[in-house]
């Protein structure tokens, strides 16, 4: 739009991954083999803080995130309540400092759903989950050289 500020975040290095919720990583990765070929299948995490089993699928630097619920209290459970089929949860994304980042997002109107927080399917790297603009989206510290 002319004359609108355009902002963007400091903090964000790049796109990590997407987040595709399923009822079942096993039953979604039979019915979409044709989907996932070519693609790098990693091993399945047990993530209990989260409540989800997670299953990264790696095509180059493409990254999908499979993600089932562990619990019926899983974050995962109430979306796919509302979506029958699954479908889109969240974007990964790598930043600088997650603290900064939360701010940027709070600043912006946004608001933190989650963490931050080690995660075991990032080296214990912290993330945290943030609503901004309709979208929830996952960040992910990069390792800082000490």
């Amino acid at each position: 739009m002319a004359g609108a500020e355009h902002r963007h975040m400091k903090t964000i290095i790049g796109m990590n991954h997407v987040g595709v919720a399923v009822r079942s990583i096993e039953e979604h990765l039979a019915s979409n083999r044709l989907l996932y070929e070519g693609f790098d299948i990693g091993q399945p995490i047990i993530n209990t803080t989260q409540q989800v089993k997670e299953l990264f699928l790696r095509n180059g630097d493409r990254v999908i995130e499979l993600l089932e619920p562990l619990t019926t209290e899983s974050p995962i459970s109430a979306f796919l309540a509302r979506n029958r089929y699954g479908g889109l949860i969240h974007i990964g994304y790598d930043v600088t400092e997650i603290a900064s980042a939360i701010r940027e997002v709070e600043s912006a109107g946004g608001r933190l759903i989650a963490g931050p927080a080690p995660d075991i399917a990032f080296e214990q790297r912290p993330i945290a989950f943030v609503y901004l603009g309709g979208q929830i989206s996952e960040f992910i510290e990069v390792w800082r050289e000490r």
